[in-house]
Formats: structure tokens, C-alpha cells, sequence
């Protein structure tokens, strides 16, 4: 028994020298059995932007959630449409008519204005990735000819539009079997003046919400026979201002929609080669006067890695969170492994902000670039300690 209590008794003395030689606490012994070079010094520097400017990009909407039409001031956004082949099922029957219905679920520009859109049939195959509004308007890409008109004195952010269609044009486009193409679908034309509306297209989750054509035959025994298609492929190619934008190193504008992306150039030479970074912000000022938003902006930015050929590498990117310093309003963007990058070689000390929704909005944000004041400009803070 005694064996027992002595067993007993040192155990217990042996978990409490454990416990206390392993406290969280620091205290004055244990700070200094570690040597200095032992520990993690983390240093800090703020760089400020050396450059900015703000560059036009050809905007890829084929997969947009939205098709943008409409005109608002000197805001102007085409559509184009190509639904799927037509059967040959409906090759020799007779038109009845035919319609286009496309849900709206979104607008840029006065909610109420009057909407109205001229549709035309495209002549040529439009990319999915490479048409401006130059080659759209170029003669010979659609017929100028007028195959259907839609006139409205109000169009609400959830309504279905009919717009009826020349069937004429429709019968141009021939059937599934037909060995020459000839279908390269409708082009919209907006013909309004104060708003730009954003109908459902093909990507869209809800089919619901997808463009619809309705087409009515005459069928056998004199019955009407109704043909809706609901697949294919869209897009929108927009166009508006912007005289002076790549030469204004005051501000940066970041556009969606046409779109503009803004370029930021950092010299980060004074960190030391081989640091390893923790940690890199950069932080953006947002301008409002010279900014245009409503209820459906999302309210944040991309910034996009550029490689060493000039290149913007989207799929490397970060998002921006909003903070607000006084009256001021910052986007604060994460840019820690960009950082790192550079330091590993890259040549590029270049980052690209974009709007988060640029392929599907009008949004402008305005920031403010490298040649404005110092409490203002584009500037990167770091925290970084040298490898040992």
C-alpha cells in the first residue's frame, strides 16, 4: 500500500512540473531559452502606385446571366440571338406567325422609360469571344432590312415582352437537315433613348427565364400547330463614353458592360528578395462623382495577376471587401500571393481591377489613380519577414 501511495505521489509531482513548464504564459525564464534568430520578425511596408490607367477590353457575354439592350445618354447595347435549328418536321408547313418573348430582370438607366427594339436578321456567324460593336455595325453583318418592331411605354423589371416577328425571315433560315447554314440568327437593335433593359438568357438557372421564339403552323385539317424553341446561344455587345479615360492618371474607371478595366503598376523594390509575405492589401478610394450604380450593382471589384507577356490572368484573381474610413470609401483587396510572385521572379509589377459583374452590368466605379494625392492614390500595404 505504501509502494502505491509513493507511485501515486510522483506521478502527481511529475504532471504539475508538465503542467507549468508548459504554460501559454510567457514569463521571464522561458522567453529567453529561445535565441533571437529563432523568432518570426514580422516588418511592414506601405508602397504607393507608380502608374494607372484605365484599358478597354473585348467583353465576353456569351454565358452572361443577362442580355443587355437598350440605349441610356450615350450608353447603347445590341443583342444578338440564335436559337437552335428547327426541326424538318415543319419544313412545307404554313406560317401562321411568329414571336419572340424575352423576360426582363434587369435596367440601367430610367426604370420606366419607354423601350423599343427593331429586330433584323443576321447575314454572317458572330464569335462567341471576338465581335465589337464596330463589326457589328460593319454592312454586310446583318439585313437592314426590318423584320419585327417592339414598342413599349414602360417595360417593369419582371415582365415577359412579345415581339412579333416577320416569318418571312424565319423561313430564311431553313431546317436541321439543311447542309448549308443559313440560320445565324436575329439581331435587336435598341431604338430607345433613356433606358437599357437586361432580359433572361440561356444561362440562366431558371428556364423560365430563357428567350422563348413561338412559332404557329398551319398543320393537317386546317389545326394550328404551335413550335416553341428555347435553346441556343445570345449575347450583348455594348459601346459608351470614354474620350479620355486611358489618359487620366488621376482616375482609374473600371466599366462593365462595354467594358473598361483599370492597370495599376507598384515598384516593390524595397523589399528584400527573399522575403516571404504574411500578408498584402490593396486598398483603392472610391470616387462617387464620377461613378454610376443602382439597385442591382454588386458592389465589388477584381483584381487579376498580369504576367510577364502583358497578359491579364484571370484565373488568378482576389475580391474585394468595402470599408469605410470616415467619408471615405476603400476597396481593400487581398493581393498577398501576387506579391509573392514578383518576388520569385515575375517581371510584371502590374495589377488589373474589373468589375465583378462586368460581363453582365453598366456599372462604373471611379477610383482614384497614381497621380492623385497621396492620401488618395492606389497603395499596397505588406507584411513580410526575411527567410532564414
Amino acid at each position: 500500500m505504501l509502494r502505491s501511495h509513493i507511485t501515486a505521489f510522483l506521478f502527481s509531482a511529475f504532471f504539475v512540473f508538465i503542467a507549468a513548464g508548459c504554460s501559454e504564459t510567457p514569463n521571464q525564464v522561458g522567453s529567453k531559452l529561445l535565441p533571437g534568430k529563432d523568432l518570426l520578425l514580422i516588418d511592414t511596408t506601405t508602397v504607393f502606385a507608380v502608374s494607372s490607367t484605365s484599358i478597354p477590353v473585348i467583353n465576353t457575354t456569351a454565358s452572361s446571366p443577362r442580355l443587355l439592350l437598350g440605349k441610356v445618354n450615350t450608353i447603347e447595347s445590341w443583342g444578338l440571338i440564335r436559337f437552335a435549328s428547327l426541326p424538318d418536321s415543319i419544313k412545307l408547313l404554313p406560317f401562321i406567325s411568329a414571336q419572340l418573348n424575352l423576360r426582363t430582370i434587369y435596367h440601367f438607366g430610367d426604370s420606366l422609360g419607354t423601350f423599343s427594339v427593331a429586330i433584323h436578321n443576321v447575314l454572317m456567324y458572330w464569335s462567341s469571344d471576338s465581335l465589337t460593336i464596330d463589326s457589328l455595325k460593319a454592312p454586310g453583318f446583318y439585313d437592314t432590312k426590318i423584320s419585327g418592331t417592339g414598342n413599349f411605354s414602360s417595360v417593369v423589371d419582371t415582365e415577359t415582352i412579345t415581339i412579333s416577328v416577320d416569318t418571312s425571315m424565319i423561313r430564311t433560315w431553313g431546317t436541321v437537315s439543311d447542309t448549308l447554314t443559313t440560320n445565324f440568327g436575329i439581331l435587336l437593335q435598341p431604338t430607345n433613348s433613356s433606358v437599357v433593359k437586361g432580359f433572361g438568357t440561356f444561362s440562366q438557372g431558371d428556364a423560365t427565364l430563357w428567350p422563348q421564339l413561338v412559332l404557329c403552323f398551319q398543320g393537317s385539317g386546317g389545326v394550328t400547330d404551335t413550335l416553341i424553341v428555347n435553346t441556343g446561344s445570345n449575347r450583348f455587345v455594348a459601346t459608351g463614353p470614354a474620350p479620355n479615360w486611358p489618359s487620366d492618371s488621376t482616375h482609374i474607371y473600371v466599366q462593365n458592360g462595354f467594358a473598361y478595366r483599370g492597370a495599376v503598376d507598384f515598384d516593390v523594390s524595397s523589399l528584400p528578395l527573399h522575403a516571404a509575405i504574411h500578408k498584402a492589401t490593396l486598398q483603392l478610394t472610391f470616387d462617387p462623382n464620377r461613378s454610376k450604380s443602382n439597385y442591382f450593382t454588386t458592389d465589388s471589384l477584381r483584381a487579376y495577376f498580369v504576367g510577364d507577356d502583358g497578359t491579364t490572368l484571370t484565373y488568378l484573381e482576389s475580391i474585394s471587401e468595402v470599408s469605410q474610413v470616415g467619408t471615405a470609401k476603400l476597396y481593400q483587396i487581398p493581393v498577398g500571393p501576387f506579391i509573392q510572385r514578383w518576388l520569385r521572379g515575375s517581371i510584371s509589377r502590374r495589377l488589373v481591377i474589373a468589375g465583378f459583374d462586368e460581363w453582365s452590368a453598366l456599372d462604373l466605379f471611379s477610383l482614384y489613380g497614381a497621380a492623385s494625392d497621396k492620401s488618395l492614390k492606389p497603395k499596397m500595404t505588406i507584411y513580410y519577414s526575411l527567410i532564414q
